[in-house]
């Protein structure tokens, strides 16, 4: 196995992921990454001596991939860094929660104890919920979420309180645009799935440190190499030899594990792979943005995670509850809207004073607002992605956006980078 020799541009969650599964089955792999962290777009910053992420991300029970290879390079000694809890969904006055006593199709039986909405809209709900389960259901290759919604009569109400705010925080992207064969994905595994898929999992610690340290020790151990702050562009030479500059080894494989604006950057002669580049050129990108605000100790939401109906606070996490982090509250805005047009210290007021209107906190101690204005492929309709088999023979993509089931999601890198390893492992 050690014949095969694997270079991976991109220590995000694909990245790494391909880089366990390769020196877990003996083959060799260096990964390059150009920042000097680990981890991509899900990682720990430091603001204000506080650790705090990148990007708030909210695991669920249906990321069987993710928590799968957790569980892999974790040790008997290593915390899990994970709170598990079951579905509770709470967006302005809606409110959903499992019942507490068993019952035959109890996922979808849930909706009938909401509140906040009317028993009609329950009952509308719940047979649209029943038809995605029994494959009823076929969305058409160019309608979106929003059309698929009204053509199954869901009401004003729903599409505002529940299936629109689900659509932005699973797709990023509002259901006016959004493609309803994937969002029909996303609802069948996380909300209908069997056993706990429906589980919201929580991180307790940074995302470095509940994932990418343990990858990183894990592939080290398991002789394969890391090098950071290490650009690697991408040589195919006239013996069709594979090379990454900076380094003298030459490789068998070589997979892309970056963001996909950034793909056509790390070849040094980038019509070698044109047919590929050209279908990632047609992608439009959207935004996440996520503003921290920090209170005094012992502030607290007393929710894990809530919704609230405003353009400057979608979710609410409360950090304290969840890392331990007293007074700590992180906002998400996700996917485009008005507050794209002001400033980081207009939007830190506007999402404090939603804070506030709902909380009573007053002002905050500070405030950071951090937004990844290419944060997720627009996962529209009709979206054509690439195949992980690029059209040079030895180069093979890994991310997010190559998985076609599934939106911009961490289990979708991570999936991605399992079968990048898979393709080159079984080619071998």
């Amino acid at each position: 196995m050690r014949s095969i020799n694997v270079g991976i541009v991109g220590a995000g969650w694909a990245g790494l992921t391909a880089g366990i599964k390769l020196v877990q089955s003996g083959a060799s792999a260096s990964i390059f990454e150009a920042s000097h962290t680990l981890g991509g777009r899900a990682r720990k910053l430091t603001v204000n001596n506080t650790t705090v992420d990148n990007g708030i991300h909210l695991l669920s029970g249906a990321y069987s991939s993710t928590l799968s290879i957790l569980n892999q390079i974790r040790t008997p000694n290593d915390p899990p860094n994970i709170d598990r809890q079951p579905f509770h969904y709470s967006y302005g006055p809606l409110n959903i929660t499992k019942p507490r006593v068993r019952l035959p199709a109890e996922k979808l039986f849930g909706i009938l104890f909401a509140r906040g909405i009317s028993l009609s809209n329950k009952f509308v709900a719940l047979k649209f919920l029943r038809h995605i389960q029994t494959g009823k259901i076929i969305p058409r290759s160019s309608e979106t979420v929003y059309r698929l919604l009204k053509r199954h009569r869901q009401s004003k109400t729903l599409i505002e309180l529940l299936w629109n705010p689900i659509c932005l925080s699973a797709l990023n992207v509002d259901c006016t645009r959004g493609c309803s064969s994937v969002f029909i994905n996303v609802i069948g595994d996380a909300l209908l799935g069997s056993g706990k898929s429906s589980d919201l999992i929580f991180p307790t610690n940074d995302l470095t440190s509940l994932f990418a340290s343990l990858a990183e020790r894990y592939i080290q151990r398991h002789e394969g190499k890391i090098y950071l702050g290490k650009r690697a562009l991408i040589n195919h030479d006239t013996n069709q030899q594979l090379s990454l500059s900076g380094s003298n080894e030459h490789f068998t494989h070589i997979i892309v594990a970056t963001a996909p604006h950034n793909v056509r950057n790390t070849f040094k002669d980038p019509s070698k792979i044109e047919g590929t580049l050209s279908t990632i050129d047609q992608f439009t990108y959207e935004p996440v943005y996520t503003i921290y605000h920090k209170y005094a100790e012992n502030t607290s939401t007393n929710h894990r995670m809530i919704g609230l109906n405003s353009p400057y606070a979608h979710w609410v996490f409360d950090r304290g509850i969840t890392h331990n982090e007293s007074g700590l509250i992180g906002v998400v805005i996700s996917g485009s809207g008005k507050h794209q047009s002001l400033t980081h210290e207009q939007l830190s007021k506007e999402s404090a004073k939603v804070i506030d209107d709902r909380f009573g906190f007053g002002r905050p101690l500070w405030s950071k607002v951090l937004a990844e204005k290419r944060a997720t492929f627009t996962c529209s309709p009709q979206l054509e992605r690439p195949k992980q088999i690029t059209e040079v023979n030895g180069i093979i993509l890994a991310g997010d956006y190559t998985y076609e089931r599934y939106p911009a999601t961490l289990e979708a890198a991570v999936r991605s980078g399992i079968k990048a390893s898979k393709i080159i492992l079984e080619s071998s």
